[in-house]
């Protein structure tokens, strides 16, 4: 919650990390950290055999599949206890990173 909160801006905060310049981007930011941590097995080239038990249809290797499974992404990724990737991988900061991206980017473009 607290990532939610940071992500933001607090209430009444006239800066929100939204406002970084230039904005985190599929391009600058998103695709890279999709390719390091999530396409190993969430990637649509992958068959079933070779994603280590991740969904079939659940592919994060293109923008298009990152809006689509954005809020999940969100949910499984970011927080207080995140579960993906299951090994482990982000640092903290790329996870917040991650969160940021999500909220002023991703999930807007999925409105």
């Amino acid at each position: 919650m607290l990532l939610l909160l940071l992500a933001c801006g607090a209430p009444g905060d006239s800066a929100s990390t939204c406002d970084r310049d230039p904005p985190l981007s599929y391009e600058n930011f998103g695709k890279g950290l999709m390719e390091r941590h999530c396409t190993g097995c969430h990637s649509s080239l992958l068959p079933e055999g070779r994603r280590n038990e991740a969904p079939l249809g659940v592919d994060l290797d293109t923008w298009e599949g990152v809006v689509k499974w954005g809020t999940r992404i969100e949910v499984r990724s970011t927080g207080d206890s995140p579960d993906m990737p299951p090994g482990g991988g982000p640092t903290e900061e790329e996870r917040q990173k991650l969160l940021e991206w999500l909220q002023c980017g991703v999930l807007e473009a999925s409105k």
